[in-house]
Formats: structure tokens, C-alpha cells, sequence
């Protein structure tokens, strides 16, 4: 299949999930035994963005942002053992608003549109090789923890996220740079929360 070819498939794969998760949440919450279901088995990536673009605004969300970093651990967890995602029972039954659900599925559409010109396949190692996989787990669980948090800080949540999101845009293409660019994103959340340690010991 020629690259071209690939991006389209899978920016038509990405949308339309976008879209039926709308449509589902057209009809009310969903739970997220049901958004991993529409997801599918292969939807790791596609699960670690719904669960972190709403954290790329700037207003924390405390509560929510906890259970989301332990279930961007879970997701990563199951990716670095390429095995489907999977819900703890206690979980499958959490409600996500359907106007969380339709606000995020839209803001991804649109997101997508512009990554998908500039992405490809490319330095496929950061995927293939065991090294960099466990790497890329490393990077998403200590994003994910930082992002759980329950810190009300503006931008606590936003800067972990996006380490998580440039990652999870590189698994879903296959794309090693934006995996390089995750780890060096992770350079930032160091520093910025370095600097409300700090800020925080001599605060206290």
C-alpha cells in the first residue's frame, strides 16, 4: 500500500471513529466500556488522544484527570505488550458527558486534518525495537501519572498531555519522529514541574 494511500485509510479510520463516537453520544453518556468498544481492538492510540485532548486546554480538571492518568497507564500498558486495551470491571461503567465526548471527537477531527498532512511513516525502531517500545511506555505512564495530579494549576494537565498525544500521533502512523518529539517534550514537563516543586518549597 503506498503512503498516500495508508494516510487516507487511516485518517478515514480516525474520523469515522470520531464520528460514531458522536453519534453514540448523540444519544446520551457513554460509558467507557462503550467508548473502548467503539474504539476497537487496535484503537490504543486513538484511546490515549480522546482520553488526553481535553487536558490540552489550560483549566485543570482535578477529578476527571486522575482516572483518565490511570487509564492512559492501563491503554499504554496494553500497547507495550501489543495485546487489546483493557477495562478493569470496577471502570467499565464510569459515564463520560456526552458533550465532553462531543466536544473532544470534534476538536480530534480537526486536529487530525492538519497532522495528517505532515505525518508518515518513518524511523520505524521507536516502534519495532523492545528497547524504545519499553521507552515509549516509560514516557506515556510518567506523563500519565503527572497529568493525574489533582493539582489546580493551569496547565498541570496541559503539559503532561501533550508528551502523551505527540506519542500516541507517532504510534497511530507509525511515525518515529513525532515519538522523538515526545521525548524531547518531556525535557518541558521536567523543568515545569521542577519549577512547582521548587516554587512549592519555598512556599511552604
Amino acid at each position: 500500500m503506498k503512503s498516500g494511500e495508508r494516510k487516507a485509510r487511516l485518517k478515514s479510520e480516525f474520523i469515522a471513529a470520531m464520528d460514531l463516537l458522536q453519534e453514540e453520544a448523540g444519544h446520551g453518556d457513554l460509558s467507557l466500556k462503550k467508548v473502548f468498544n467503539l474504539l476497537g481492538e487496535e484503537g490504543h492510540g486513538m484511546i490515549l488522544l480522546i482520553l488526553c485532548l481535553p487536558y490540552l486546554f489550560p483549566i485543570p480538571v482535578p477529578g476527571l484527570s486522575t482516572i483518565s492518568g490511570m487509564l492512559i497507564i492501563l491503554v499504554s500498558f496494553f500497547l507495550f505488550l501489543r495485546r487489546p486495551p483493557w477495562l478493569p470491571q470496577r471502570w467499565e461503567n464510569v459515564k463520560i458527558s456526552a458533550n465532553t465526548i462531543i466536544k473532544t471527537s470534534t476538536y480530534a477531527e480537526k486536529v487530525w486534518t492538519y497532522v495528517a498532512k505532515i505525518v508518515r511513516k518513518r524511523m520505524m525502531f521507536f516502534h519495532d525495537m523492545p528497547v524504545f517500545r519499553l521507552l515509549n511506555f516509560l514516557v506515556l505512564a510518567v506523563n500519565a501519572v503527572l497529568l493525574a495530579l489533582p493539582l489546580p494549576i493551569p496547565f498541570s494537565n496541559t503539559v503532561p498531555a501533550i508528551s502523551i498525544v505527540l506519542c500516541a500521533i507517532g504510534y497511530l502512523e507509525k511515525d518515529g519522529l513525532f515519538t522523538l518529539f515526545s521525548y524531547a517534550w518531556c525535557a518541558v514537563v521536567a523543568s515545569f514541574f521542577t519549577s512547582l516543586a521548587i516554587g512549592a518549597k519555598h512556599l511552604f
